[in-house]
């Protein structure tokens, strides 16, 4: 009995990762992201210039982050498949995955620095016209200090968001 209930939930659990990894869009759905971005920054002059290239293959996203300050530009790889991909990033590492989500495309890139790690989730979407790319980022630091939330507060002190905008330079 116990051994058949065992066979019933390692079949459930590999056919859950089945269902799953299908339901990545294919690189197709994701070639209209392809080219170079730069912020837009017309709005707020205060804003660093910010570049991303990002170029889509069969099996994954890519994206290059190109700000002056960088020396050695982050190149994050999402996989199509589901699987993270882990990269140098400074001393530490960024592992950067995919999210599966029926009407978005979403990043999330766990940064590693001085063994500390802070999440990045970005929901991307463009203008009917693909001149614009809106990218809503959801930043979270997870140091372990937050605590509960302090009487009215209506987000914890380690999350803060940002709407910004890039245009579609090639």
């Amino acid at each position: 009995m116990q051994t058949t209930l065992a066979a019933c939930g390692l079949l459930a659990l590999v056919l859950a990762s089945s269902v799953l990894k299908a339901q990545v869009p294919p690189a197709a759905d994701f070639a209209r992201l392809a080219g170079t971005w730069e912020l837009d920054t017309s709005g707020n002059p205060s804003l660093p210039a910010e570049r991303r290239i990002i170029t889509v293959s069969p099996g994954s996203l890519r994206v290059e982050i190109v700000r002056a300050e960088d020396a050695r530009p982050p190149r994050l790889t999402y996989r199509f498949d589901g699987e993270d991909e882990v990269v140098e990033f400074g001393a530490g590492k960024a592992t950067a995955r995919l999210v599966r989500e029926p009407s978005a495309v979403v990043t999330e890139t766990v940064y590693e620095i001085n063994n500390s790690p802070i999440t990045i989730r970005e929901t991307l979407s463009l203008n009917p016209e693909g001149s614009e790319l809106t990218v809503n980022t959801t930043v979270r630091v997870e140091h372990g200090y937050q605590g509960p939330l302090p009487a009215g507060a209506s987000k914890s002190p380690n999350v803060s968001t940002a709407v910004v905008v890039f245009v579609r330079r090639q």
